[in-house]
């Protein structure tokens, strides 16, 4: 049989899958293991199969997934995005933009313990919330920003996002960490500038608040000291190479247990859910993982991914222009696929003809990283939209799209930025390892 009718085979049967409303992960798994058994046979595929899970199971840099999650749900039972809040909201709560402004670096803050985007957005819907409500911020302005800055956890370090990246690449992932440092600060300074430009238009959009004393400033820093210490402990360690990412996540989550013990936030229940809730985002993540693999290697198999190499090749365009295409359709495919399935399903595809064309890694690493936070929040999908929605319920998912509307320029503004210039992506890590 011909190869490209194999491909289109094992692609029909993801979209008939995933119509039925399969999980992505189940979907590349079954796709993966059908059109691998009738090309090699059951016995060859069982053994593929094996191999591919016992890779993943026994990956030293896979394990970092599940341990920068527990840190990030350690962190959230220690409270200290309660104390984030409590500090930006003191030293950035009298300029114009107040309440907004405070949680956007607060966000920015709690995403050096929190890889997740979702999880970020539950926290911040519920701490900053009530009190955006209470101090009369605009509606459609308050539900934007919690929905939107909770995406910043997926770019900047370390970021669940990029870690999977480099699984599914094969790429250095203590590069990609570095690398999503610089572009997550500017996006965070990019949603910062577009607040406080509104809010100076029409200040009944985020009244100030009344300027606290130097003293309470201080005294707020002092509320975050945690943060401060986790966050160079485990960033230093990547930045310096004293720490491999996984040994990183390691210490990240041991030194969040022990400032959640430190406050006296732990109990046996506590405990319990923090445990449970890892569990239960890693085996998502590591099946996804796993049918990312079994389907790729499906596609190798059939020829795919040299076809792809050599169209690229033979295509008379700028490779810029290649890359600017992969990510329209990874905004395309945003708006009807969550997130970590698109990435699941494009990156084994496209990113490695795009390596062979003289990509660079680090950088395609970033955009597709970038796109995934504008995936997070473009209609109708919008997965943080939703998960903003579970915990708030007073706002409709009009309000939450109209308030993300101004967001989502500024994230296409970096993402246009971050592909005229490589540099802001490529630039630290070329530093860092020389």
């Amino acid at each position: 049989m011909n190869e490209t009718l194999w491909v289109i085979i094992g692609l029909v049967m993801i979209v008939v899958l995933l119509v039925l409303r399969m999980p992505i992960g189940v979907s590349l798994l079954f796709a993966g293991t059908v059109g691998f058994s009738m090309i090699r046979g059951p016995i060859t595929t069982l053994e593929t199969l094996g191999s591919r899970l016992f890779d993943i199971g026994s990956g030293y840099e896979v394990s970092a997934v599940p341990l920068f999650l527990l840190m990030g749900y350690f962190a959230s039972t220690a409270g200290i995005t309660q104390d984030i809040y409590n500090a930006a909201r003191a030293w950035f709560g009298h300029l114009k933009g107040s309440l907004v402004l405070a949680t956007t670096f607060a966000a920015a803050g709690f995403g050096a313990c929190c890889g997740s985007t979702t999880s970020s957005t539950a926290v911040f819907g519920k701490v900053a919330i009530p009190e955006m409500l209470r101090f009369k911020v605009d509606r459609r302005l308050a539900a934007g920003c919690i929905a939107t800055v909770g995406t910043l956890a997926g770019m900047i370090p370390p970021s669940i996002n990029l870690i999977v990246f480099g699984i599914l690449s094969r790429q250095s992932i203590p590069k990609l960490l570095i690398a999503g440092f610089i572009p997550g600060m500017m996006t965070a300074l990019a949603y910062a500038v577009m607040i406080y430009v509104r809010v100076n238009r029409n200040p009944e959009l985020a009244p100030s608040l009344p300027r606290v004393s130097r003293a309470e400033k201080v005294r707020s820093i002092g509320g975050i000291w945690g943060v401060i210490v986790l966050g160079a402990l485990v960033m230093g360690g990547i930045f310096t190479g004293i720490f491999t990412p996984t040994e990183a996540g390691a210490i990240g989550a041991a030194g969040a247990f022990v400032i959640a013990l430190g406050r006296k936030t732990l109990s046996l229940r506590s405990i319990r859910d923090v445990l449970i809730g890892t569990a239960q985002t890693t085996s998502v993540l590591f099946i996804t993982l796993v049918g990312a693999m079994i389907f790729s290697s499906y596609l190798a198999m059939c020829g795919s991914t040299t076809a792809i190499a050599n169209f690229l090749i033979g295509l008379d365009v700028p490779p810029l222009a290649t890359v600017s295409g992969y990510m329209l359709l990874l905004i395309l495919l945003g708006c009807v696929i969550d997130p970590i399935s698109m990435m699941f399903l494009t990156v084994p595809i496209i990113v490695p003809p795009l390596l062979k064309i003289g990509i660079d890694p680090i950088w395609i690493g970033i955009l597709v990283a970038k796109t995934l936070e504008i995936g997070a929040i473009t209609p109708p999908f919008g997965i943080n939209a939703f998960m903003l929605k579970s915990v708030a319920p007073e706002f409709s998912l009009p309000e939450i799209y109209r308030g993300i509307w101004w967001f989502l320029q500024v994230e296409l503004i970096t993402l246009l930025l971050l592909i005229l210039f490589p540099a802001i992506s490529t630039w630290l890590p070329s530093i860092v390892f020389k």
